[in-house]
């Protein structure tokens, strides 16, 4: 693969929809997890593999960042600023409540970094060792009725042949601001025996789980 981290990165960015200063943090992220998976053991070739072409990952970091819904919204508020004037406040409002508002982990003081690791790990290996039971009590009510032990257990078996379970290689957590609820969403990067998985993992003030994507 002719590409090196830096050019990988830069072309990341370049297709990003998003400020320079999301941009930047962005762009610290991704060299801090390359840097980290490289440190752990991974080759460039395979980073890049478990990460996707630029334009994928990028294509990722936007529908993270609610980019189409973001510009969906503004288009429907200025079609309504020429109809009724007075709906427009009460439209502003409602689309302002829905977009989600990304925060650094920590700054609503619900979360610290070294209690959403332990959790996180802590559902890592429930999955690992296919615990669905211990998987399915720390689901919050929503997540309970909509995910069935045997959809559970699928979806894990789906992951393949893991063998065991070695260690995280990287790691990135934000808070997620919607209608005044609160969650963190972990991005996890887990080496296995024979390949790597990535965990996205949403959990409520309470730890409870409210999301779970492998991948």
């Amino acid at each position: 693969m002719n590409m090196n981290k830096e050019k990988y990165i830069k072309k990341v960015i370049r297709l990003l929809n998003c400020s320079q200063q999301q941009k930047k943090k962005i762009k610290l992220d991704l060299e801090n997890d390359i840097e980290m998976a490289l440190k752990n053991g991974e080759s460039f070739e395979e980073i890049i593999q478990r990460m996707g072409t630029p334009k994928e990952l990028a294509h990722e970091f936007n529908e993270n960042m609610g980019v189409k819904t973001r510009r969906s919204y503004k288009k429907i508020i200025g079609i309504i600023m020429g109809v009724v004037a007075v709906l427009i406040l009460g439209v502003y409002l409602l689309v302002r409540s829905l977009i989600p508002e990304y925060q650094t982990l920590g700054t609503s003081g619900l979360f610290d970094q070294k209690t959403v690791e332990q959790h996180m790990e802590e559902t890592i290996l429930d999955i690992s060792h296919l615990d669905i039971q211990a998987i399915l009590e720390n689901c919050d009510e929503k997540m309970k009725e909509s995910m069935s032990e045997s959809l559970l257990k699928e979806s894990i078996l789906s992951l393949g042949d893991l063998g065991d379970y070695q260690r995280i290689t990287s790691q990135r957590y934000t808070e997620i601001k919607q209608n005044n609820d609160i969650c963190v969403v972990g991005e996890v990067v887990a080496l296995y025996e024979q390949r790597s998985v990535t965990y996205t993992i949403t959990f409520n003030e309470n730890y409870e789980l409210m999301g779970l994507y492998m991948k």
